[in-house]
């Protein structure tokens, strides 16, 4: 979905995800109980958002972006690299969807489960494109995109079976085997330039 970058729309995107987050394990989430917290009305909601589960989404995007800015701003600094760096950013991701656990299995367990997670995995597509434009230039563009592609879908599928319980293994295990799959030259890339 084309988002409007009004500021007046961001902010209100803006605090209904925080309002979303807030209400989050508190109450069941609904429209009523984000606007009311949020101090908005109902058509505010449905001006920016089609369903809870598209504001559930949105919530784990902005995260997602937030982790990819992090995860860059580790690795070029030098405070996390190879496959530390790796297992620290899919740490965060896996943190991030289990504190919306709840909501994200309704999500992803719904009739429109498919393309959410299609856009779960073409959000990490695109954070890891970026980085590998920054951090691996020489590398042929093609072989940057299907990793990309490769991994990004790889890892948000996996994430989902493992939320919908069609992967049976704790968070640390699963984290060791998704670490052990990435790719040994993404994970030996060199620091990236600042």
């Amino acid at each position: 979905m084309n988002r409007s970058t009004d500021p007046r729309a961001v902010r209100t995107r803006n605090r209904l995800a925080q309002a979303f987050t807030a209400v989050a394990g508190e109450v069941p989430v609904s429209v009523s109980a984000i606007v009311e917290r949020a101090g908005l009305n109902r058509s505010s909601f449905y001006a920016h958002f089609d369903s809870t589960s598209e504001l559930a989404l949105y919530v784990l995007e902005q995260a997602l972006i937030e982790i990819s800015v992090e995860d860059l701003r580790a690795r070029t600094s030098g405070a996390a690299e190879g496959v530390e760096a790796s297992r620290v950013v899919v740490g965060r991701i896996l943190d991030q969807v289990e504190g919306q656990r709840a909501d994200l299995v309704a999500v992803f367990g719904s009739t429109a489960g498919g393309d959410a997670r299609v856009l779960f995995g073409e959000r990490i597509r695109a954070n890891l494109t970026g980085y590998l434009e920054v951090a691996a230039p020489e590398r042929p563009r093609a072989e940057r995109a299907t990793a990309a592609v490769m991994v990004g879908s790889g890892l948000a599928s996996a994430v989902v079976a493992w939320l919908l319980g069609e992967i049976d293994c704790s968070r640390d295990d699963l984290l060791d085997l998704l670490v052990g799959l990435v790719p040994d030259w993404l994970n030996g890339l060199p620091r990236p330039p600042r």
